[in-house]
């Protein structure tokens, strides 16, 4: 059996990816500050989470705020006495080509993807390393890669593997493992927003012939915050169907 910590914080959480990875972690038992920007996201999700055997609190905040982390460390010490698990789930997308980038959407990209989940990973460590044990999970995007077009953003979910890599490290010996999940194309209804061509030409570039499904990446978290995955830190899993391998405009 994959124990999996008793409580933990996850941010954007009421976002497609985010509401899929909260409802599986409290299924499995994990008790959870979730946040999110939506303030009636969270109401949403919290009335949804009821009756599952981990308890979910909402608690609206933006990744912008540099208090933010802090309050949700407070908040999930009073409610659940500690935290074993941290799932950076927050994310902005808008991007432009660099000659377009205007410098405050550039600095918007990497304060929410970048320095935001570096501040809760910050707050929380010491509480982890007083344990003895934790798991840091960050989901990041295909996008560090390098995507066309995608300056900005391929930048900052870059920066979060490049700094969990070198966090790895550091923390490992306080029995915490820090990782990294980059997810795909996967189906949530911003992606189904997609002009019909551009939709059609995205799921032909995927070899296993599908697009991904928010459990795909809930499993990947389920697996990397229980205890069966304690030799694995400083990785980042791509969830892509095999894109990130394949010609991006193979047409097989």
């Amino acid at each position: 059996m994959n124990q999996l910590p008793s409580s933990g914080i996850i941010t954007g959480a009421a976002g497609g990816i985010g509401k899929a990875l909260t409802l599986a972690l409290a299924s499995a038992g994990v008790n959870l500050i979730a946040s999110d920007l939506d303030q009636g996201g969270l109401d949403a999700l919290v009335r949804e989470s009821a009756g599952l055997p981990g308890e979910v609190i909402g608690m609206a905040g933006n990744m912008l705020d540099a208090e933010l982390p802090h309050r949700l460390r407070e908040r999930a010490l009073e409610a659940f006495g500690g935290i074993g698990l941290l799932v950076n789930c927050s994310g902005f997308l808008k991007d432009s080509r660099i000659q377009k980038m205007p410098a405050e959407l550039f600095r918007q990209l990497i304060d929410i993807n970048l320095i935001g989940p570096l501040r809760l990973i910050d707050a929380v460590a010491p509480v982890m390393k007083a344990a003895g044990q934790g798991r840091i999970i960050s989901i990041a995007s295909r996008a560090w890669l390098g995507n066309f077009g995608s300056s900005g953003y391929s930048c900052a979910k870059g920066g979060i593997v490049g700094a969990s890599r070198a966090l790895a490290l550091a923390l490992a010996p306080h029995g915490i493992t820090m990782n990294c999940i980059a997810p795909g194309f996967i189906e949530t209804p911003m992606a189904r927003s997609l002009p019909p061509h551009i939709l059609d030409r995205v799921l032909k570039a995927i070899p296993v012939g599908r697009a991904g499904t928010v459990e795909d990446i809930a499993g990947l978290v389920l697996f990397l915050a229980g205890a069966g995955s304690g030799y694995i830190t400083g990785q980042t899993l791509i969830a892509c169907g095999g894109r990130s391998i394949s010609d991006p405009i193979a047409d097989s």
